[in-house]
């Protein structure tokens, strides 16, 4: 069992090199499962009492987690279908949340562990992409 699961999930092909398009799949499977958990986050703080008495009150706050709410499931569901779309969608909700977190402090309170970790997820599909298209070029 362990072997199979392996097999499937590791990008690694049979010379021991990594498979940069199933890494990319993977990559997208696990960011995927990610901005599902975000998605029902901002749910969370929508419809229930999560921060307490006076937190999430302010129209900005309420209306980008809103935004948020819809598009991170959305975007889970490309990207887990590894379509474009999916990533496109994807890299807007990580963008629309870097400049939530850095432009509006003062609103969403200091989320820079979030902040980030978009970053550096970026940068891991920057640098997975490209390493796709040298092997789509080879």
């Amino acid at each position: 069992m362990i072997e199979f699961l392996r097999q499937r999930a590791a990008p690694l092909n049979d010379a021991g090199e990594v498979d940069w398009p199933r890494a990319l799949i993977l990559f997208f499977r696990v960011m995927a499962a990610v901005q599902f958990m975000k998605g029902l986050v901002h749910w969370g703080l929508l419809l229930g009492d999560a921060g307490g008495e006076g937190v999430g009150t302010d129209l900005e706050y309420q209306a980008a987690n809103i935004y948020f709410a819809v598009l991170d499931p959305i975007a889970s569901v490309g990207l887990w279908m590894t379509s474009s779309w999916g990533a496109i969608l994807w890299l807007l909700a990580a963008v629309s949340q870097i400049a939530a977190c850095a432009a509006f402090n003062e609103v969403y309170g200091t989320l820079w562990p979030l902040l980030v970790f978009e970053l550096i997820s970026v940068g891991v599909y920057v640098y997975i992409t490209w390493q796709v298209s040298k092997v789509s070029d080879d």
